[in-house]
C-alpha cells in the first residue's frame, strides 16, 4: 500500500499567555521516490464522484455549494485544510504557516511563499491575502465572520509575511484564509470561472462543466508529490465500471439503491459515516400557533422520531441515533452524549429532555391549550381546525422527511399543509418571517458551531439560515464563546446556548443522516469523514493499493456496514 502523502503536513504547538495553540509551519521531509510502473499514482487518473452540479463561486460566497467548495480545496491556496473527524491541519504550500502569537489582542501572522506562483505566471504573495480579507470582510454573509474581526494587516519588510490584528477576539481564526483567489481577478459563480481564474494548489484545472471538472497535478506543489497525476470530478453517482478504475464516490445521504448498486459491483468498497448535516423542524416565532412554547412543544413531542429514522433508513443500514443536539450533528467531537433523565410532562416543558418524544404528553398539553379531539381531528372550542403549515427544503430527503412528519400529525389529527422551498436556507426564512409554522430542511454544520449558532445571534444572515428568534441572553452566549480560546470551555459555553434553542423548543432536530463512501478496491487510504470537504481534502494522500496474490479482492457487501 502506497503511504500517506503527507509528510509535510506538520503541526508546531507554541504557547502563548498560558494557553496552547496549534499553529501550521511546515517542516522539509522527502521518502524516496516510488518506483514508475501500473501501481503509481503519480501516472494514474482518479474519478472522484460528488454530489453536483457544480459551480464557480468563492468560498466565502453565499451561492457556494459543498462541492464547488470541496474543489476549491484541491486548487486555491489554505492556510488549514479539514480532516477526516472535521480537526483541521495546516496545509503548507503557499501559506506557509499560520502562528498565533497574541491573545488579547489576538494577533496571527501568516507567512507565505513567494516563490511558488499562480497558474498564470504571477508570484503568490501578501498582497493576495490582503486583497482577499479586504473582499471577504464587505460580504454580507455568515462566511465574512471572523473576516470583519480583523482590524489591521501589516506586511514585513521583506514582504514575506503578514500579521493579522483583530479588534475582537475570533477564536475560530484557523477557519480564516481558506481557498484564497489571486488578487485582482474577477469573481461570479459560473462554472467556467474555475477555468479562467489562476488556480494554486495541489491541482490545476484543465476543464469544468457543471457536471465534470478535470484536474491535473501542479507541478510547482512539492507538499504531496506522489498523488494522482489527473482527477476527474463527476456528478454522477453510477459507479465507474471496469476493476481497473481508480474511483472514489461520496453520497450525502445512504440509500438502499445506492447499497444495492455497491453490493452489484465485486471489485468496489462502502462504508457508512455520519454526515456533517442536521435535518430538522424549525419552528416560527411568527406564527400565531408556534409563537407559543406549549404549542411548540406538543407538535415536538407529538413526532415518533425513532420511527422516521426506522422508515427513512431502517431497512438497509443502522438507523442513526434520535439527535441530542441543534448546534453539533452526531459523531462531532463535542457531540452532548450527557443528555438529561428527568421524564417529560406537560408540566415541565422547558426543562424536560428535549431528546425525548411523548405522544401522551402532546395530546395533554393541547387539551390544556384549549384544543379538543373530535372525529375530524384537533379543533377548538370554537371549531377551527388545528392547521399547521410545513415549509419543505428542496431536497428528495427533506420531502420525504416531510411527508413523514405530514403522515404521523395527520394520524394525529393535526391539519398539515405542504410548501415547497427552493433552498433550505430559503426554507429556514419562511419559518423565521411567518410564511409558515415550521420548515423541514437539512441543515449544515461545521468544524465548530459558530456557523449554526448565528441563526440565533442579533446579527443574522440570509444564508446563516435565519431563525428569526433573537435575545440578549442568546447574543451574550454566542459572543462568549466565539471568543474563548480554550476548547474545552468554549464547547460548554455553545452547549449551553444549546440547551436554551432546545428547551424553548425553537428547533427539533430529527436525525444526522448517514451518508456513505464507496471506492474501488484499488485505492488507498480512503478513510470515513464527517464531511464531505473532510474527505476531499485526503485526496493528495491516497494512493493505489499494490496488488497481492496471495488474497483476492474483499467482498463488497461484507464491507458495507
Amino acid at each position: 500500500m502506497i503511504p500517506r502523502g503527507s509528510g509535510r503536513r506538520v503541526a508546531l504547538v507554541v504557547v502563548v499567555a498560558g494557553v496552547i495553540v496549534v499553529a501550521a509551519t511546515l517542516l522539509a521531509y522527502r521518502r524516496p521516490p516510488v518506483a514508475a510502473g501500473p501501481a503509481n499514482p503519480a501516472t494514474s487518473t482518479l474519478t472522484l464522484a460528488l454530489p453536483g452540479p457544480f459551480n464557480g463561486c468563492s468560498v466565502v460566497s453565499p451561492g457556494t455549494n459543498a462541492s464547488s467548495s470541496s474543489i476549491l480545496d484541491l486548487i486555491r491556496p489554505s492556510a488549514f485544510l479539514v480532516g477526516p473527524t472535521n480537526v483541521l491541519s495546516g496545509e503548507g504550500g503557499a501559506i506557509v504557516s499560520a502562528e498565533l502569537i497574541s491573545l488579547h489582542p489576538e494577533r496571527v501572522v501568516y507567512s507565505v511563499d513567494p516563490r511558488l506562483r499562480w497558474s498564470n505566471g504571477h508570484p503568490f504573495s501578501v498582497n493576495d491575502l490582503i486583497t482577499w480579507w479586504r473582499s471577504a470582510r464587505s460580504l454580507q454573509s455568515v462566511n465574512g465572520d471572523g473576516y470583519r474581526h480583523i482590524a489591521t494587516m501589516l506586511v514585513n519588510r521583506r514582504r514575506t509575511s503578514v500579521t493579522a490584528t483583530f479588534s475582537s477576539d475570533f477564536a475560530d481564526w484557523n477557519l480564516l484564509f481558506h481557498d484564497v483567489e489571486q488578487s485582482g481577478t474577477t469573481r461570479s459563480c459560473a462554472v467556467n470561472q474555475l477555468l479562467s481564474q489562476p488556480s494554486l494548489g495541489p491541482y490545476l484545472v484543465q476543464s469544468a462543466t457543471p457536471s465534470r471538472v478535470e484536474l491535473l497535478s501542479n507541478r510547482q506543489w512539492t507538499s504531496n508529490y506522489n498523488r494522482f497525476h489527473r482527477i476527474v470530478i463527476t456528478s454522477s453517482d453510477v459507479l465507474a465500471q471496469g476493476s481497473t478504475k481508480y474511483f472514489v464516490g461520496y453520497a450525502p445521504v445512504a440509500t438502499k439503491a445506492l447499497v444495492d448498486d455497491l453490493v452489484a459491483h465485486p471489485h468496489y468498497l462502502g462504508q457508512f459515516a455520519q454526515s456533517s448535516d442536521i435535518e430538522e423542524l424549525t419552528f416560527s416565532p411568527h406564527s400565531a400557533l408556534t409563537a407559543r412554547l406549549d404549542l411548540r412543544v406538543a407538535l415536538s413531542w407529538s413526532l415518533n422520531r425513532r420511527q422516521i429514522l426506522d422508515q427513512l433508513f431502517g431497512s438497509f443500514t443502522a438507523a442513526p441515533s434520535v439527535p441530542t443536539s441543534a448546534l453539533f450533528s452526531l459523531g462531532q467531537v463535542d457531540y452532548p452524549t450527557d443528555t438529561p433523565t428527568l421524564t417529560p410532562t406537560p408540566f415541565n416543558a422547558p426543562l424536560a429532555d428535549p431528546a425525548a418524544d411523548c405522544r401522551a404528553c402532546a395530546q395533554a398539553i393541547l387539551l390544556r391549550a384549549g384544543y379538543l379531539r373530535t372525529s375530524t381531528g384537533w379543533r377548538t372550542h370554537g371549531g377551527a381546525p388545528l392547521f399547521v403549515r410545513v415549509g419543505e427544503g428542496p431536497s428528495p430527503l427533506d420531502h420525504a422527511t416531510a411527508r413523514l412528519v405530514d403522515q404521523q400529525w395527520t394520524a394525529l389529527g393535526i391539519h398539515v399543509t405542504l410548501i415547497g422551498a427552493p433552498s433550505d436556507e430559503l426554507a429556514a426564512t419562511m419559518s423565521a418571517v411567518g410564511r409558515v409554522d415550521v420548515a423541514v430542511f437539512d441543515r449544515p454544520t461545521s468544524t465548530t458551531p459558530w456557523t449554526v449558532a448565528r441563526s440565533w445571534d442579533q446579527t443574522p444572515f440570509v444564508d446563516a439560515y435565519p431563525s428569526g428568534v433573537y435575545s440578549a441572553g442568546d447574543h451574550q452566549l454566542f459572543t462568549l464563546a466565539q471568543a474563548t480560546f480554550n476548547p474545552s470551555t468554549a464547547a460548554l459555553i455553545w452547549r449551553k446556548l444549546d440547551e436554551r434553542i432546545l428547551s424553548d423548543f425553537w428547533v427539533r432536530p430529527l436525525y444526522t443522516a448517514p451518508s456513505m463512501i464507496e471506492y474501488s478496491g484499488s485505492v488507498a487510504n480512503v478513510i470515513p469523514s464527517l464531511s464531505l470537504a473532510g474527505l476531499v481534502d485526503q485526496a493528495t494522500n491516497w494512493g493505489i493499493t499494490l496488488p497481492s496474490s496471495a488474497t483476492s479482492v474483499p467482498s463488497v457487501s461484507s464491507a458495507v456496514g
